[in-house]
């Protein structure tokens, strides 16, 4: 694979590895000094971060040697000396960096306030997209550089001039007021597809990303969609509505700011060919812009398998940066839970994260320390998930009945006696059980007894361990061929949960109109890369 190239590791680092640019760790070689810190052992975690990427991020940004204590196995707190080796400045500046990592600030927000740089936080996904568009001609009118996050922008004034910085983010503040004023706007829908756009996938994601609210409203002007939430919102919203109402397809697919500006430019030049590709395959267009790939076609499978590959696309040219986590499709409602609290409390963790409930799928794409952030609560959820649900197929109608019982009496009994929540389709010939492990495993004894035994188990749960990537006696967090929760995050061109195999030519795409761009009216080869 690309990523494994000897050619571009000899280079020194890889250019997706740990946020971006070459490099790699850098300790300092020159005359050298050890200096100390004392932090409370509880806080160590928070200098490592998920998989070191805390520590690998503050180790590169300040050149310095950051020792750890071993852990502490007794139930009693104690300080713990943290050592840091590097130059007295390094030392000086990784100790500040440290400090800032403690109090909750990302390592790359800790680094920059060491370098003077002015930082605003918590700004949403629509604000972000409005700095991106304008980035470059407002560094231009403030004479400062901006550095902009999933959540976060770093502000430098030139020549290490901070006033500029500060004026700068004063200006920043007030041009995102109108963008950040809740409106409300009434989208008019035909009423025979008034159910299928208000449950558009496209909608319900930038719900979930904006805090934005949509119902149907009816009146005597007619069926519409009343739409509440932020301007810049409002806007993306009523195009997907309009786009539905013209029968085309439309999705979104959010990414981080800057994210294709990490590639040197022989990978870009790859990943624009397969993207040519991708268009002509699903005859679809692809709009890439700066915190988000937008989707438009004619037809709407296409724009949504379209949207699907690009994902994976990205997940392989950015494997630590973009992650595409398999959900179960039963666990999909678990995952967002009640009023989507679940979701937002995974949003909190400083990703751009979007959960496809018709794919099944959430998409995960931020900055290394922030996905696997956000990969741990999705792995944690999904070991909760697996112990408190468990489905059974049955082979036929009747077994399904049986279980209900005359009038509901049987299962009305089940639930009382066991605890647990029982769920009967008939039509899918599925049981699904949910509630406590002790519950759920007996409720699943009981039905087994009724059913004769003949139940097999779909998915499993209630205390049984079972592995959604491979179907073996193990959870998916466990899985040896895919650790990662539900997640097939191999880095690779990989669908199958398989050790990646080396990179060769793709079969040719199906035939489809040629990009606008492509030499003599033919569609380019597809890239071997991916």
């Amino acid at each position: 694979l690309a990523r494994d190239c000897p050619e571009r590791a000899s280079k020194g680092g890889g250019w997706g590895k740990g946020g971006g640019g070459g490099g790699g760790k850098s300790f300092p070689s020159g005359p050298r000094e050890e200096g100390s810190i004392e932090v409370d052992d509880r806080d160590i975690g928070r200098i490592i971060g998920p998989k070191g990427c805390n520590i690998k991020a503050l180790q590169e940004g300040t050149g310095c040697r950051i020792i750890t204590p071993d852990k502490n196995e007794t139930e009693e707190h104690a300080m713990q000396i943290v050592k840091i080796v590097g130059s007295k400045e390094q030392v000086a500046r990784c100790k500040d960096a440290i400090s800032g990592v403690l109090m909750g600030d990302e390592p790359k927000d800790a680094l920059a306030a060491c370098d003077g740089a002015v930082i605003i936080k918590n700004i949403d996904a629509i604000s972000m997209g409005h700095l991106a568009k304008t980035q470059s001609g407002f560094e231009k009118e403030h004479d400062v550089t901006l550095d902009l996050d999933t959540r976060s922008v770093r502000i430098w004034g030139k020549g290490d001039d901070r006033s500029k910085a500060e004026k700068a983010k004063e200006a920043i503040e007030e041009a995102l007021e109108d963008l950040t004023t809740v409106d409300c706007i009434t989208v008019p829908v035909p009423p025979q597809i008034v159910n299928q756009v208000i449950n558009d996938s496209a909608l319900r994601q930038l719900q979930d990303s904006t805090g934005l609210t949509a119902n149907v409203s009816k009146t005597d002007e007619g069926t519409g969609i009343r739409l509440v939430g932020l301007a810049g919102a409002l806007d993306a919203a009523r195009q997907i509505i309009e786009s539905r109402n013209s029968g085309e397809g439309s999705a979104l697919l959010p990414v981080t700011p800057g994210l294709l500006t990490k590639m040197p430019q022989q990978y870009r030049a790859d990943f624009d060919n397969d993207l040519s590709c991708l268009q002509a395959e699903f005859g679809c267009e692809v709009t890439v812009e700066s915190n988000q790939v937008r989707f438009s076609g004619s037809d709407e499978q296409s724009v949504l398998s379209a949207k699907c590959k690009l994902q994976k696309m990205l997940e392989w040219y950015f494997p630590q940066d973009c992650a595409v986590v398999d959900l179960p499709p039963e666990s999909v409602d678990w995952i967002a839970g009640e009023d989507d609290r679940e979701l937002m409390r995974l949003q909190s963790a400083g990703a751009s994260t979007s959960l496809d409930r018709r794919a099944a799928t959430l998409w995960i794409c931020g900055n290394a320390r922030a996905v696997e952030m956000t990969k741990n609560r999705v792995r944690n959820s999904m070991a909760r998930w697996d112990r408190e649900h468990a489905s059974l197929k049955m082979d036929h109608r009747g077994q399904c009945f049986a279980v209900i019982g005359s009038g509901g009496s049987t299962i009305k009994e089940l639930m009382a006696s066991t605890g647990a929540r029982i769920d009967v389709n008939a039509d899918q010939l599925t049981i699904m059980i949910s509630g406590k492990e002790e519950s759920v495993r007996s409720a699943k004894k009981r039905i087994l007894e009724i059913t004769g035994g003949a139940g097999r188990r779909e998915g499993k749960g209630g205390g049984d361990r079972g592995c959604y990537n491979c179907g073996g006696d193990h959870l998916a967090r466990d899985c040896p061929q895919g650790k990662g929760g539900h997640s097939n995050n191999k880095g690779g061109w990989n669908e199958d949960h398989q050790k990646p195999a080396p990179a060769a030519p793709a079969p040719a795409p199906a035939p489809a109109p040629a990009p606008a761009a492509a030499a003599g009216g033919a569609a380019p080869p597809r890239t071997k890369r991916w």
